[in-house]
């Protein structure tokens, strides 16, 4: 399947705010589904490597398939017009990019640009374009706030938060289902068991759209009726919730929105829904141990961030922490955790708020312990 150009994209671009941000650095996030020949994957992949991180000043982390693109950067503010430009003019993307997805906090979120060939989604399975063609209904964040607030009350839709666990534990819409997962293949599971009725309203939401973009085409192609997404995702919906600040108070969504870039995290609403993994008191920043071959992902408060140097509390992060970049490539080990556990604090930290690795894991070729590994 050959997908049609979507209309030309105007080349002048409303910033989301009228000053740039303390950095200059404008975050933002697109995707498309289109078909790439796998012929040129490859030199594209070399082009946007070389050309967006030199004459663009882009850092961020870009996908390409034979589907299409997914892309999170932070580009200068001048350069944004440039950027557009450049898709415009390009022979691939003219008329493919959508509008840019802005960022709600804005800031220098990525140290460089990473293109890499790969799914655009982790489904476990190759997705055609023409499944992907079954796409779900696409709600704006007014629509999808006045839907929710009309249907609440009949008991009837269905609204899943399909990030993974960690991600929801910071912020949440109101009345989600939101499925005790890790990576999107176990998502789909859930929502499959969660939705025997086919005719039933369905409603989801992601990060920026892109996962709800490929559930919704799968379950539309499995049969599904009334498949409902917010457009944009919650980055869309915290926009909309910032340029309208009498909606603070009643905005469907609490808390922050995880972001995967150095932020780890941008503010929709100022309730706090989470506690720091050390001390339990209430906290919703994110960091990664900063023993690099830990990297455990965790909620960490700033007293606890200080008590344990910015790891998780052992002697042997706290040490490695301390290091100089030669010693570490002198010293360098494998990483501690696998993914399941690096991205569950609940399984890794004692009552004393200090993770539970003997410092001998990390010297035996990155060995988890038993217990843990059956755990996860």
């Amino acid at each position: 399947m050959t997908a049609g150009p979507l209309p030309p994209q105007p080349l002048t671009i409303d910033h989301p705010y009228p000053q740039p941000p303390a950095d200059n650095y404008f975050t933002i996030s697109f995707y498309s589904f289109f078909e790439i020949p796998e012929s040129k994957t490859t030199q594209l992949r070399e082009q946007l490597q070389k050309e967006w991180s030199r004459d663009l000043e882009i850092v961020g982390r870009i996908y390409i398939c034979e589907q299409g693109i997914n892309a999170q950067l932070s580009i200068p503010v001048e350069n944004t017009h440039k950027l557009r430009a450049w898709l415009e003019a390009h022979p691939v993307f003219c008329g493919r990019i959508p509008r840019f997805n802005w960022a709600i906090e804005h800031r220098k979120a990525f140290k460089a640009l990473h293109v890499r060939m790969r799914p655009l989604v982790a489904t476990g399975s190759d997705l055609s374009l023409d499944e992907l063609s079954h796409e779900p209904e696409y709600l704006s964040p007014e629509q999808w706030e006045s839907e929710l607030r009309t249907d609440s009350g009949s008991g009837q839709p269905l609204l899943i938060d399909m990030r993974n666990s960690y991600e929801f534990r910071i912020g949440k819409f109101d009345g989600a289902v939101c499925p005790d997962v890790d990576t999107f293949r176990e998502e789909m599971a859930v929502v499959r068991d969660l939705c025997k009725d086919k005719k039933k309203p369905i409603y989801m939401y992601c990060t920026g759209g892109i996962r709800c973009s490929v559930a919704g085409a799968i379950l539309k192609s499995e049969g599904y009726e009334n498949v409902k997404t917010l457009q944009g995702g919650v980055i869309a919906y915290g926009n909309h919730v910032r340029e309208h600040p009498d909606k603070q108070a009643t905005s469907l969504f609490k808390g922050k929105n995880f972001t995967f870039d150095k932020r780890l995290g941008e503010e929709v609403t100022a309730e706090v829904l989470s506690r720091c993994d050390q001390c339990g008191g209430p906290c919703d920043t994110f960091t990664n141990c900063a023993n690099r071959s830990c990297n455990l992902l965790f909620i960490q408060c700033p007293s606890c961030a200080q008590k344990h140097e910015h790891t998780c509390g052992t002697d042997f992060c706290k040490s490695r922490a301390q290091m100089s970049h030669e010693e570490l490539i002198k010293n360098r080990i494998p990483s501690i955790w696998n993914y399941h556990l690096r991205v569950r604090p609940e399984k890794i930290f004692g009552s004393d708020g200090v993770a539970q690795v003997p410092p001998s894991i990390a010297s035996s070729d990155g060995f988890v312990p038993q217990a843990l590994e059956e755990k996860a």
